[in-house]
C-alpha cells in the first residue's frame, strides 16, 4: 500500500554551511561520498583488491593478497620495523579532467603513500577510511606505481595487534580508485530523524561541495520504500514527511536519497544512499527509547575474522555475518574494538541491527602485557590526542548516515583521562542524536567525571544479584544511568582443559545467557547486552595457531556452534513460558512477547500434530507484556505438539515443544542376558564382562570425582581428573545368581567405596561413597571402563530446551558414532557439522592434523544431561550397555591419553571455570557423597 506523503523544502544555500574542518579533528579530512556515477566514466570506481607485492627490505619482494594479513600468508613482521607494498595500476582514458582519489579503508596501523614516486600523505589508525589524492601525479590513459609503506606500530591506541596475540599489520581492508568531477559533493550529511510527537519525519541535509562556482547546482531526491519519489527543488537541503515509515531493528524500512550535482545543466555526480527514519532518546527513567518505545537490546560483541587472512573482511563475509546475527536472534551488534566495514553497516541497515560503533581504542592504562606497556597510559598524552580525535572524527563522518548505529562508543576498557573527555565533548558537539558509551565509566566517576551518556558493565552476575567486573552496576541497575553490559555471558574459552574434556560446556553456557536476559528484561534501566563474542577469534597463520580462543557462537569459517542455539533460544523475541501441563483439554499457554515495536499477532505461527500442519493465529499482545495462547488439545491422541513462530520474511524465530499427562518415565525391560564373567584372580575383582564375544566392560567399574585445580577461577584453571583406584579391601558374595563385590579404597586424594552387583539378567547396580570431596567440583559418578569396539552411543534426556536441531551435542534424542568419517585439514574449509569434529587445532595448540585430533567426535564425547536412556552400542556387533536414570543422571564418553575408554555416568555435574558471571553450579555442601547408578548389559 502507497502511503500518502506530503514535504515541506526549506532552501538553504550551500556557501552558507558550516565548514568540513567543524566536523573533523586531529588534522584528518572529511571523506567525500563514493558516487555511483560520473558523467563520461563507464566506471568511476574501481576495486584494487587482489595480487599485490609486498617486501620486509623493499628488495625482496613477493606476492600477497589484498585486502588480507601479511602474517597469515606467512609473511613474518615485527613491530615498528616498516614494510612495502607495490602494486601497478592503469588509470582508465576516460577519467581525463576528474579529480582521482585512492580510498583505503583500513590499513594497520601507520601508513604512507607514493604514487609514482610522489610522497602523498600518511596516515595514522589502521580501522578508518581515509584517501589520497593522486590527482597531480597520473595520467589518464597510462600506468601508474602505487606504493604504501606499512609500519605496525607498538603504540597504536587500538592495541590491536596485542589483542590479536600477533602482528596484524598490513592492508586489512578493500582500497579503491575513485573518480570524481572536478565539482563534487566533499560532505553528504543526512539527518533522518522524527518530530511532532513521533507522527512526521524530518530530514535535513549538510551538503558541502569541494568547490564552490557558478552554474554548479544539487538536486535531492528521496524515494520512500514503496517507490514514491519526493523531489528537492534545486537547493533544498530539508524536507518534512507526515506519517513517513520508521526504521527500527524489527522492520528497518529505507529510503534511498538521490543526490545529483548539475553544472551548466549536465549532471556529472550521483550518489545513492540509504537513510532510515529514527530517533534515539534516553528517557528520564533511563530506558532506551528508539522511535519512543522502550527498547531491549540482545546482542553480540563482534570481531573482523576471516578464516585465512585474519583480521581483515569482505562484502560477503559482512553480509553472512549478519544474516547469522538475525538468525540467531540478535537485534543488536557491539564493533568490538573498532569501526566495521562500510558494507558491514550497510547489511545492518538493511536486514534491522541496532550498531554500537566503537572507535579503535582499547586498553588504555591497564596491563597490556609485556612491551605492550610501555604505551598503555596516554588517556591523558597530548602527543596522543590527535590520533584519538582524529581517528573518531573519521569513523564519525563515514558512518554517521547509518540507521543501524544507535550509539557511538569511544573505547574500550580503559583508564579515564583527558583524551576520552575531549572524545566525548566533540561527539556531543558532532552528532548529538546518538548517546555516548565507553568503558571504565567508574574511572571517570570516581573523579567527579563524565564522558559517556550510558554506564557500560562487563561480565554482570546472570543472577542479576552484586556488580560487574568494572564495578559499573549494583543489582543490574546504576542509580543515574541505563547500564549496557555490551560485554556479558562470555562463551567458554579460556578453560581450555574443561572444553578438551566435555565439549557440553559449550551447551551448557546457554542456561547463563537464559537466565541474564530473563533476569533483566523488565528490569528499568538495564537496556541489555551483548554476548562475549560473535566469532571465534583463532587466527591460523601459517606457522601456528593463536588469537586469544573459540569464544564465538559461530567459528572462524562461519559454523554454528552448539552455543549458537542456545543463544537464538535464549535471545527469542516470542517466549513461551510454560511448556508442559498436566492433562487438559485445553491449554492456557503463557507467552511474553519480547519484541520492542511488534505485536505478537503480526509473527506467523505453525502448529504441528500428529503428522499434520496447522496454521494458528497469535493473539495481539503489545510489546514487553504476557498474554495466554488458548490451543484445544482434545482432539489429539498423542500428548505433545510443536509450535513455530516466524517473521514476516518467514524465517524461523522459535520453536517449542508443548507437552502434557504424564511425564518421562525410565524404562527397565530387560532380556536374559548370555553375559560371561571374567574375573582378576589376584584381587578377586571383576576384569570383563563379556557378551557374543564382545568385553563390553573391560574391569571394575570406579568412583569418579573430576574437579578444577582451582575452585571458581576467574579464568582459566587445570582440570584435576579422577586417578585410578587404588583397593585395599575386597569382598566378593554369591547370591543365588547375582554376585556382589564390595570394594574400599583411595581414589587420588577421597576415600571411597563401591558396591556392585551383577544380576542375571544383566542389569549391573552400582553404589558408592567418597569422603573429603571439595566445595567445588566438575563430575561426582562412576566410570566404567568400556570395550573400544562400543562405538556408538544413542539418548533420550530432558533438555534445557525443548527442541534443538539435528545434530546437535545435546539434543533431547539423539545417536553419535565415535568416528565420523570427518577429515581436517589445517587452514582448509571444513565440509561437516562441528559436532561431527575431532579436530581443533587452538585447543591442541599444534598445526599438525593428526596431533590436533582426539579419537571421538565432539557430539560423541559431550555429556548428555538429566538421562532416562543412555546406550552404548556397537555399528556391527550385538552387545551393548544401557544405562537407566529417572532424569537425574548424565552420562558422557571419555577417552584418555592411552585411548582406552570410560563410560561416565554423573550423579552431579558442574562447569566451574565458565567463570565471567556466568552460571557455573553448585557448590558441594558436604564432603561426603554417595550414589547409585544403574545400567543394564545386554545383547
Amino acid at each position: 500500500m502507497i502511503k500518502k506523503m506530503k514535504f515541506i523544502i526549506s532552501l538553504l544555500s550551500l556557501p552558507a554551511m558550516l565548514p568540513a574542518q567543524d566536523y573533523m579533528a586531529g588534522g584528518r579530512k572529511a571523506l567525500a561520498p563514493v558516487p555511483v556515477a560520473v558523467s563520461g566514466m563507464k566506471q568511476p570506481v574501481i576495486s584494487l583488491n587482489g595480487t599485490w607485492e609486498i617486501s620486509l627490505d623493499a628488495n625482496n619482494w613477493k606476492q600477497v593478497l589484498v585486502p588480507g594479513e601479511p602474517v597469515m600468508q606467512g609473511v613474518e613482521l615485527k613491530h615498528d620495523q616498516p614494510f612495502n607494498y607495490r602494486r601497478k595500476l592503469t588509470i582508465p582514458a576516460d577519467a581525463a579532467g576528474k579529480t582521482l582519489a585512492i580510498r583505503f579503508n583500513g590499513v594497520y596501523s601507520y601508513a604512507r603513500v607514493w604514487v609514482n614516486g610522489h610522497f602523498i600523505r600518511e596516515h595514522y589508525g589502521g580501522f578508518t577510511a581515509w584517501e589520497c589524492d593522486i590527482t597531480p601525479y597520473v595520467q589518464p590513459g597510462k600506468e601508474a606505481e602505487l606504493k604504501v609503506e606499512v609500519t605496525d606500530r607498538l603504540d597504536d591506541i587500538s592495541f590491536a595487534s596485542g589483542y590479536a596475540h600477533h602482528p596484524i599489520g598490513g592492508i586489512l581492508r578493500e582500497v579503491q580508485l575513485i573518480a570524481r568531477p572536478s565539482v563534487h559533493i566533499q560532505r553528504l550529511y543526512a539527518h533522518a530523524t522524527l518530530v511532532d510527537d513521533l507522527k512526521n519525519g524530518e530530514l535535513a541535509l549538510d551538503i558541502l561541495l569541494n568547490t564552490p562556482k557558478e552554474n554548479v547546482t544539487v538536486a535531492c531526491t528521496l524515494t520512500s520504500p514503496d517507490g514514491k519519489k519526493i523531489t528537492f527543488p534545486q537547493g533544498g537541503t530539508r524536507t518534512k514527511l507526515i506519517n513517513p515509515e520508521p526504521w527500527t531493528a524489527e522492520r528497518p524500512r529505507l529510503y534511498r536519497l538521490d543526490v545529483a550535482v548539475t553544472e551548466n545543466g549536465k549532471i556529472t555526480e550521483k550518489i545513492t544512499q540509504q537513510i532510515g527514519f529514527r530517533k534515539v532518546e534516553i528517557s528520564n527513567d533511563k530506558q532506551l527509547l528508539v522511535n519512543g518505545k522502550p527498547v531491549k537490546l540482545r546482542g553480540a560483541c563482534r570481531h573482523d575474522m576471516h578464516p585465512l587472512l585474519g583480521r581483515s573482511t569482505n562484502r560477503q563475509q559482512d553480509s553472512l555475518d549478519v544474516i547469522l546475527a538475525k538468525e540467531a536472534n540478535l537485534n543488536f551488534i557491539r564493533t568490538s574494538h573498532y569501526p566495521p566495514s562500510q558494507d558491514f553497516l550497510e547489511f545492518c541497515d538493511r536486514y534491522g541491527i541496532y550498531v554500537q560503533e566503537e572507535t579503535a581504542i582499547c586498553f588504555v592504562g591497564q596491563d597490556r602485557g609485556g612491551e605492550y606497556n610501555k604505551h598503555t597510559s596516554t588517556q591523558n598524552d597530548t602527543a596522543y590526542t590527535s590520533r584519538y580525535l582524529g581517528q573518531l572524527s573519521e569513523m564519525i563522518d563515514r558512518d554517521r548516515n547509518h540507521a543501524a548505529i544507535i550509539m557511538w562508543s569511544i573505547g574500550n576498557e580503559s583508564n579515564y583521562g583527558a583524551n576520552f573527555q575531549q572524545e566525548y565533548d566533540f561527539v556531543k558537539r558532532t552528532d548529538a542524536s546518538r548517546p555516548v558509551s565507553w568503558s571504565w565509566p567508574g574511572t571517570a566517576l570516581k573523579d567527579g567525571k563524565r564522558c559517556f551518556d550510558i554506564a557500560v558493565s562487563h561480565y554482570p552476575v546472570y543472577s542479576g544479584k552484586g556488580s560487574d567486573m568494572g564495578g559499573t552496576e549494583r543489582d543490574m541497575v546504576h542509580p543515574d544511568y541505563p547500564v549496557l553490559g555490551d560485554e556479558w555471558a562470555h562463551v567458554a574459552c579460556y578453560n581450555t582443559d574443561l572444553l578438551k574434556y566435555d565439549p557440553n560446556v559449550k551447551d551448557y553456557w546457554g542456561r547463563s545467557l537464559d537466565t541474564m536476559w530473563l533476569n533483566r528484561f523488565d528490569v528499568r534501566g538495564n537496556i541489555g547486552g551483548a554476548i562475549w563474542g560473535m566469532i571465534d577469534e583463532t587466527f591460523h597463520t601459517p606457522a601456528k595457531v593463536t588469537g586469544y580462543g573459540p569464544w564465538g557462537f559461530i567459528d572462524v569459517w562461519r559454523r554454528k556452534k552448539a552455543e549458537f542455539w542456545n543463544t537464538k533460544k535464549a535471545y527469542s523475541p516470542v517466549r513461551i513460558l510454560q511448556t508442559h501441563f498436566s492433562t487438559a483439554e485445553v491449554l492456557k499457554i503463557p507467552v511474553k512477547n519480547r519484541f520492542d515495536h511488534t505485536s505478537l499477532s503480526a509473527v506467523s505461527c505453525k502448529l504441528t500434530a500428529e503428522g499434520k500442519t496447522t496454521t494458528l493465529k497469535l493473539p495481539a499482545i503489545a510489546p514487553h507484556e504476557e498474554g495466554m495462547i488458548s490451543l484445544n488439545v482434545k482432539q489429539y491422541r498423542e500428548s505433545s505438539l510443536l509450535l513455530q513462530f516466524f517473521d514476516e520474511r518467514n524465517n524461523l524465530i522459535d520453536e517449542e515443544k508443548i507437552t502434557w499427562g504424564t511425564r518421562h518415565t525410565p524404562q527397565e525391560k530387560m532380556q536374559k542376558a548370555r553375559l560371561t564373567i571374567d574375573e582378576n584372580g589376584e584381587q578377586g575383582t571383576l576384569s570383563a564382562a563379556i557378551i557374543n564375544g564382545v568385553p563390553v566392560m573391560t574391569g571394575m567399574p570406579e568412583v569418579a570425582i573430576n574437579r578444577p585445580e582451582q575452585g571458581n577461577a576467574f579464568k582459566n584453571t587445570a582440570g584435576n581428573f579422577s586417578e585410578n583406584m587404588k583397593i585395599s579391601g575386597v569382598n566378593v558374595t554369591r547370591s543365588g545368581d547375582k554376585t556382589i563385590y564390595h570394594l574400599k579404597g583411595q581414589t587420588g586424594n577421597y576415600p571411597v567405596s563401591l558396591s556392585v552387583t551383577l544380576f542375571p539378567t544383566g542389569l549391573v547396580e552400582v553404589k558408592y561413597e567418597a569422603d573429603s570431596i571439595p566445595r567445588h567440583t566438575w563430575e561426582i559418578g562412576i566410570k566404567i571402563p568400556v570395550s573400544a569396539e562400543l562405538n556408538r552411543i544413542e539418548w533420550d534426556r530432558e533438555g534445557y530446551w525443548t527442541t534443538y536441531p539435528e545434530g546437535h551435542l545435546s539434543a533431547t534424542q539423539g545417536k553419535a558414532d565415535r568416528k565420523s568419517g570427518a577429515v581436517a585439514h589445517y587452514r582448509e574449509k571444513p565440509s561437516y557439522n562441528i559436532a561431527q569434529s575431532t579436530t581443533d587445532y587452538y585447543l591442541a595448540g599444534t598445526t599438525d592434523d593428526s596431533k590436533a585430533s582426539v579419537d571421538g567426535t565432539e557430539a560423541y564425547r559431550a555429556k548428555k544431561e538429566n538421562i532416562y536412556s543412555f546406550i552404548l552400542g556397537n555399528t556391527q556387533k550385538k552387545g551393548r550397555i544401557r544405562v537407566i536414570s529417572a532424569g537425574d543422571q548424565a552420562a558422557k564418553m571419555n577417552i584418555d591419553a592411552d585411548g582406552k575408554q570410560w563410560l561416565v555416568i554423573s550423579d552431579k555435574w558442574d562447569y566451574w571455570s565458565l567463570s565471567w558471571g556466568n552460571y557455573q553450579g553448585t557448590v558441594n555442601r558436604s564432603k561426603k557423597v554417595s550414589g547409585t547408578v544403574r545400567f543394564i548389559i545386554e545383547e
